[in-house]
């Protein structure tokens, strides 16, 4: 009997829905079984409609905002963007313009960065470039000058401007080691002084910016780094080698060739006590500087007892070595000897008098911010200059 009512009831049923065209399953024989019930579908948007959401995860796209102040572009702001990907460590692209108030033209870059290889270890890259130029970040970085520009009317770069383009390629096989190679074609151009706000400086105006020799470089250069990048506080090593030769195979206004080679240590000798130092060389081999690209020596960064860039030449060394003694939390005690000298023609090295300065300081932590006091240990009645960094750093 039971049976018999399970059949009339799914005839029933297919009765009702028939009309609609929908289809009726037929009833289990038995009615303890649960109802099959087909999953529904999870849609798949197709890959055309991915492109509405913007770009793919691992990419983003991070504003460039940056102030800078100098003597020959004043107030400066740059404006841009570049896209990152998440493991890569240089921006994929980037395009940025620059409005400086001193300069009669806009300063503008494009550029790229282009990981290849599953590890990324080799990139590949290149920029087209309108740009302020100078040969002295090694001794003060652009922010630190800005600094010290605005405040005391006190800028320590030297600068050209320079238009072309560039590209280079770099391998990085692993955290100690670092081989690169590019080159460029660029116009040198003459910049003048017309900046004259500051805060407070001793002297009423800017000094000028150092005539150059103007003219289109084409250069080649090629790079080989032993050692971390970037040394860690807990010590370390790195030397650094660099070769750069204007003129063949790109021919233009230029013709020289120039090495220079860089070592850096940093050791914890005790809890609070540490000695890092830093010995440059630098020589150039074939023809001659032009004037833009001479070496200077002298004050903030490089011989603290000599006056400011009071040493030049196309061939140069220096050694810096410091001692620091944690004497009061986040505050170092510094003892310092400057050793080093600049000079023309590089069969001169026996000739040359390198001057050797010495001095104490208090650094702030581990970073760059200090006052020195240093002197030329060579002459007795030599004057003792103060010093400031509020940035920089020799690793």
């Amino acid at each position: 009997m039971r049976s018999a009512r399970v059949r009339l009831s799914g005839a029933i049923l297919a009765l009702l829905l028939a009309p609609t065209g929908l289809r009726a399953e037929p009833a289990p024989s038995d009615s303890s079984a649960a109802p099959v019930t087909a999953p529904t579908p999870i849609a798949q948007p197709a890959e055309w409609e991915t492109l509405s959401t913007g770009l793919p995860e691992e990419y983003r796209a991070n504003p460039i905002v940056n102030l800078r102040y100098n003597r020959v572009d004043g107030p400066a702001l740059t404006l841009g963007l570049d896209v990152r990907n998440e493991v890569a460590p240089l921006p994929l692209l980037r395009a940025q313009g620059t409005y400086a108030y001193s300069r009669e033209r806009l300063l503008a870059e494009f550029g790229a960065d282009v990981p290849i290889g599953r590890h990324r270890r080799v990139t590949l890259g290149g920029s087209a470039y309108r740009r302020t130029a100078s040969e002295d970040a090694w001794i003060v970085g652009e922010t630190e000058n800005t600094i010290f520009a605005f405040l005391s009317r006190k800028d320590y770069r030297d600068y050209y401007e320079a238009e072309g383009f560039e590209g280079h390629l770099s391998v990085e096989p692993g955290r100690d080691a670092g081989f690169s190679a590019g080159g460029h074609l660029e116009d040198h151009r003459r910049l003048d002084v017309t900046t004259r706000v500051a805060v407070w400086g001793v002297d009423d105006l800017f000094r000028e910016n150092p005539d150059i020799d103007e003219g289109e470089e084409g250069l080649v250069w090629g790079a080989v780094r032993v050692g971390p990048a970037k040394i860690p506080a807990k010590g370390g090593s790195r030397v650094e080698v660099r070769y750069e030769r204007a003129g063949a195979p790109i021919e233009r206004d230029f013709d020289y060739g120039r090495i220079r080679v860089q070592g850096n240590i940093r050791h914890r000798l005790a809890p609070g006590q540490g000695f890092r130092a830093r010995a440059i060389a630098a020589s150039t081999r074939s023809g001659a500087l032009p004037a833009q690209k001479v070496w200077d020596l002298g004050g903030i960064g490089t011989l603290r007892g000599e006056p400011f860039k009071s040493q030049s030449g196309d061939q140069f060394y220096l050694v810096n070595a410091e001692y620091s003694y944690l004497f009061r939390k986040n505050l170092h005690a510094l003892a310092f000897v400057d050793w080093g000298t600049a000079f023309y023609g590089k069969d001169d090295w026996k000739e040359s008098r390198p001057s050797l300065d010495g001095g104490i300081g208090i650094r702030i932590a581990e970073g760059p911010a200090m006052v020195t006091l240093a002197r030329n240990l060579q002459k007795s009645d030599a004057p003792f200059l103060v010093g400031v960094r509020l940035g920089g750093s020799w690793e």
